[in-house]
């Protein structure tokens, strides 16, 4: 009994020191990659500098290369290409992108010809609060049911009951905070609570915003629907936090 404690105790150790050098070298080439695209990003404006023939305060060298080069300054060249060595490469093109201020005034200069340059068409884009909405129902992260019924599941105190009528929001992580806090709930009971908190608050938005879209059909025909029409790629997004090492 004694050498199997040992070896679990050895086995999460080992587990643990794992995540903590991933950790450490994931944190080291996020701080890799940032100084390679801060020094990529200074290169390329060197590049654009020459190919620009701005040459100012970059020194005779790059001046005497700007001219030398015949650079797109002044010029009907779209590209220039700057050579390194075993064939590398980098190549600078002009480019030009057009944002109008009025397609209205450029309609009326093209005149009857104006349908053949400018193409109408509508575009829906959704709002962050309803990729949201979509997303609640797709994931089926919702249960059916009133915040007011879960309140008062939760404690019979009238005085902490109207703190979390006020403060829960559907936030998990704060939820979960407020409800150890405020009502003195075990961490194990608060995370239930606000997990079921966060579902009854979606299934109240839901229902709130068929309400006012004056849907006339049952939840879950709206729900079906919704499900029919949208489709929800889940993935994983992976972030980190560090510090550059003291020199």
């Amino acid at each position: 009994m004694t050498e199997s404690l040992a070896e679990l105790k050895t086995t999460q150790e080992e587990q643990a020191d794992l995540v903590r050098r991933y950790v450490d070298e994931y944190a080291a080439l996020a701080l890799e990659a940032d100084r390679i695209k801060q020094r990529m990003d200074w290169l390329k404006g060197q590049f654009e500098t020459l190919a620009t023939g701005a040459s100012r305060g970059l020194g005779d060298v790059y001046k005497r290369q700007t001219l030398a080069t015949g650079a797109l300054k002044d010029t009907k060249l779209l590209s220039i290409s700057y050579w390194g060595s075993q064939n590398s490469r980098v190549t600078v093109t002009n480019t030009a992108t057009v944002k109008p201020i009025s397609l209205t005034m450029v309609k009326k200069v093209l005149g009857n010809v104006a349908g053949d340059f400018v193409k109408s068409e509508t575009v829906d884009k959704m709002t962050e609060p309803c990729k949201r909405l979509l997303a609640m129902v797709c994931q089926g992260n919702f249960t059916e049911g009133s915040l007011e019924e879960t309140v008062r599941a939760i404690t019979g105190d009238g005085k902490i009951q109207a703190t979390l009528r006020k403060k829960l929001k559907g936030r998990y992580e704060k939820d979960k905070a407020l409800l150890e806090k405020v009502a003195g709930l075990p961490e194990q009971e608060a995370s239930d609570w606000a997990f079921l908190a966060a579902e009854v608050i979606n299934w109240e938005w839901l229902a709130q915003v068929l309400e006012a879209a004056g849907w006339e059909g049952t939840t879950q025909e709206a729900i079906d629907i919704i499900r029919a029409a949208v489709i929800v790629e889940e993935g994983m997004k992976v972030g980190v936090e560090a510090e550059q090492p003291e020199v």
